[in-house]
């Protein structure tokens, strides 16, 4: 098995200019040799795609390819770009004139791309002194090793792969996994977010078995197999495989590679560190804590050494610099405890971030660290997007937390009758059109709303209150601003519910589908700051109330009743009738059956769910006894009615004072009543 040389650099040249000077001068460079060209309307000759398509091109090499951003820049196809580009091949990159590129109109994220560029020295020669190496590297003969003893040895010892672009770890995975098919392993599977991720993979399988059947997305040899299937489908049918493999895993939802550890007892995780679908290292943040808590003895290797292009190329290099791919928070030498209201909280001004090349790579480096899906394209939004305000909390020179916030509402009343037949949703509008056209309150989109895209909080000092405090920061300065709501929408876990409730947020709607990038149910959340504001607030928080015991018995009849009780928390609390109570009484001494208790139970568990995680699996899910004892972990049918005969007494008991009034007024109720027969 072969690699391309990788002792080459890629020669890399920026044209600038006018377009069609700066087209032809590409075409005589590239001297009639074949060549990718990304962009609209390419010469004739040459093989052309849009950036939107160039994600179909994923685990492909190409000698040559032209980038041509004369009339827009896309970050997230510049990424990719980059990396199909082969050692030793050559890169363009076309540009407008680099002194007024990003001037007309605004922008800040194009102008910072003209000063790096102007910064950039032509690269045409490859460093002295190397050899080809056409060989595996020694870091991927490890992973082939590990992956072996992965399908092979103990079960339950993960391996997980992390590398940057370039590194050959998709290379090692698709040899790896041929040689256990030739060595007797029969069935192997292969998920990723999309299966064109995994093309590398199964090229190099099929390199390595050059009798076996390849097919798109699959590979046969006799009785043996190699096989994708898509994350959703895995889990669903949950089929036997001897080996799992997860290719470009950052790009999964952790949710659903949580579950795929929980079901699978052999498999191996690759990872991009800095990619362009998301930041591999907030993923491999999170990950760790899972991998810890399923699989202790779970492995970690870590490919360092380029096999598609020489150590040091000025165009990964380049990447790299202009679109942050590997953007740190702030180096904290040590451990600190800091005082939130010490923090210097204030709003930043975007063109300072542009030009401060340092304060934005702490800035974007906590973002990346805050979600796994931080994409460069996330940068250019970061610097460009209209009605954005950035706060930040710093420690003296050190940026500890950020907050990114969008101005939202007050729509033009012609607009509305369109919002509202849902003939049309205007970008940027999330919060009130969620209100108005699903919640049922039209009045939302005539008010002011900012809502927090994202927060974060360098890893080594969370849990010491700074996101609260920047929270409470927003709402002061919104009040200022005379905004009507705050509000936020995200990807809805238990954790995430307690921090924005202890903040003063309330719940209005679990959206019906999980997200793609979260694999969780979107959660709208308000606080209300303004008058017009609290009082649409408290309504929707009453309509939810009335509305989500409904839904937990049809939509979210799967939910995790510790995650369905936080939306009862904050809630108004209902309650429970004086016949009722005589009926939950009677319940939880065994003297009446659970049938003849359903009315007293479900209005217990409306009024009251929020910690009682039996009662919203038994009443509101409407689960069968099987599944209920499943989920509590209990044996069978009579644990689950002793759980909820005791939770009912738990219940009577912490609720004396108000069952003796009520009581005391159902004996005066009875005493007034005439006597039967009469």
């Amino acid at each position: 098995m072969t690699l391309p040389p990788r002792h080459l650099w890629r020669k890399f040249h920026i044209i600038s200019g006018d377009p069609g000077q700066c087209r032809e001068q590409a075409v005589h460079q590239l001297q009639g040799q074949d060549a990718l060209w990304v962009g609209a309307n390419p010469p004739g000759g040459f093989q052309g795609t849009s950036p939107k398509q160039l994600a179909q091109y994923l685990g492909q090499e190409v000698q040559q390819l032209v980038f041509d951003a004369l009339d827009d820049l896309d970050p997230d196809a510049l990424a990719i770009a980059a990396g199909l580009v082969q050692g030793g091949g050559r890169f363009l990159l076309l540009t407008p004139n680099l002194a007024t590129w990003g001037q007309q109109p605004p922008s800040r994220f194009l102008q910072r791309m003209a000063r790096l560029c102007q910064d950039q020295k032509p690269c045409d020669t490859s460093p002295a002194g190397t050899e080809p190496g056409e060989t595996l590297t020694r870091e991927q003969a490890q992973v082939i090793e590990a992956l072996h003893k992965t399908a092979r040895g103990h079960r339950n010892r993960p391996l997980v792969v992390i590398a940057d672009r370039g590194r050959g770890k998709s290379s090692a995975f698709g040899i790896g996994a041929a040689r256990l098919l030739a060595s007797g392993t029969e069935n192997i599977l292969v998920t990723a977010p999309r299966r064109d991720a995994t093309n590398a993979l199964f090229r190099h399988a099929a390199r390595e078995l050059e009798d076996a059947d390849y097919t798109r997305g699959q590979l046969r040899l006799g009785h043996t197999n190699l096989r994708f299937i898509a994350p959703d489908k895995l889990l669903e049918e949950r089929p036997d495989t001897q080996l799992l493999l997860v290719d470009e895993a950052a790009g999964i939802p952790l949710p659903m590679l949580e579950k795929m550890l929980q079901h699978y007892h052999r498999i191996a995780f690759a990872s991009t560190v800095h990619g362009y679908e998301g930041s591999g290292r907030g993923f491999g943040l999170r990950f760790s804590n899972r991998l810890d808590k399923h699989c202790p003895q779970w492995k970690k290797l870590t490919l360092h050494e380029p096999v598609r292009w020489a150590a040091g190329d000025p165009l990964e290099a380049f990447i790299f610099q202009t679109l942050l791919l590997d953007a740190e928070p702030a180096p904290l030498t040590q451990l600190r405890r800091l005082e939130a209201n010490d923090l210097d909280i204030s709003l930043l001004d975007r063109s300072v971030l542009a030009r401060d090349d340092a304060l934005l790579e702490q800035l974007f480096g906590l973002l990346v660290d805050a979600h796994y899906r931080t994409t460069p394209t996330d940068l250019k939004h970061l610097l460009d997007a209209p009605g954005l305000t950035v706060y930040t909390a710093r420690q003296e020179d050190d940026v500890v937390a950020a907050l990114l916030v969008a101005r939202e509402g007050r729509l033009p009343s012609s607009q509305h009758p369109g919002i509202l037949t849902a003939q049309r949703r205007p970008r940027g509008q999330l919060l009130p059109t969620q209100l108005a056209c699903h919640c049922g309150f039209p009045e939302a989109l005539d008010l002011g709303w900012e809502r927090v895209l994202r927060i974060a909080v360098h890893p080594r000092l969370q849990g010491q209150g700074i996101g609260s405090r920047m929270l409470a920061q927003l709402a002061h300065d919104a009040e200022a601003r005379g905004t009507d709501l705050l509000g936020a929408c995200f990807g809805a876990t238990s954790r995430l519910m307690d921090f924005w409730l202890r903040n003063g947020y309330a719940p209005v709607r679990l959206g019906q589908r999980r997200e793609a990038s979260s694999g969780a149910h979107a959660a709208t959340l308000l606080r209300g700051i303004s008058p017009a504001g609290q009082a649409l607030q408290s309504r929707a928080q009453a309509a939810f109330q009335e509305l989500f015991p409904l839904q937990l018995g049809e939509t979210f009849s799967k939910l995790p009743p510790s995650l369905a009780g936080r939306f009862f928390q904050g809630q108004p609390g209902g309650t429970v009738s004086v016949r009722n109570r005589q009926i939950l009484k009677a319940f939880a001494a065994g003297q009446r059956q659970y049938a003849d208790a359903l009315g007293a139970l479900r209005q217990l568990a409306i009024a009251d769910a929020a910690t009682r995680p039996v009662l919203i699996l038994k009443l509101l899910q409407g689960r069968n006894w099987q599944e209920t004892a499943a989920a509590m972990g209990l044996p069978g049918k009579k644990a689950v009615l002793q759980a909820l005969r005791a939770t009912v007494s738990s219940w009577l008991q912490q609720h004396p004072q108000e069952e003796e009034r009520q009581n005391q007024a159902f004996d005066i109720s009875q005493s007034q009543q005439p006597p039967m027969g009469v």
